[in-house]
């Protein structure tokens, strides 16, 4: 497959997860999310799949699904989406943010610094007692 035939894949498929509702009886799909995430970091194509996550950041329903698949240590799935996922838990407001700081402290001991949400400098209130 050449660069243009793998960039028009990319695209189909883009648009493909656009089109799958994205909640199942008032639940988000996580397996859905997990490819919004992957598909959402190929720049320019996956701005749509982006938007949707920057549109949600108040959504405590989907922060749990993105603290679900940081935190799964588990070999069934590549790391793309966790990296992915401690991006978007970044862009979550902190009042959010503060319930669930027994996470966050855990994902912030990563050794990958792709998979802490705040990977240069973290919240002072994280730094506060759990």
């Amino acid at each position: 497959m050449n660069n243009l035939e793998y960039n028009q894949w990319l695209k189909e498929k883009i648009d493909e997860l656009a089109c799958i509702s994205i909640k199942c009886n008032g639940n988000y799909n996580e397996d859905l999310i997990r490819e919004y995430l992957i598909f959402s970091s190929y720049a320019g194509v996956g701005e749509e799949l982006l938007n949707f996550f920057k549109q949600n950041i108040n959504d405590e329903n989907l922060l749990k699904v993105l603290f679900r698949i940081l935190l799964d240590e588990s070999e069934d799935y590549s790391n793309d989406a966790r990296y992915s996922a401690a991006k978007m838990i970044s862009l979550f407001n902190s009042d959010i943010l503060k319930k669930y700081k027994k996470e966050l402290y855990h994902a912030q001991n990563y050794n990958i610094n792709n998979l802490k949400p705040f990977p240069k400098v973290k919240p002072i209130w994280l730094s506060e007692s759990l």
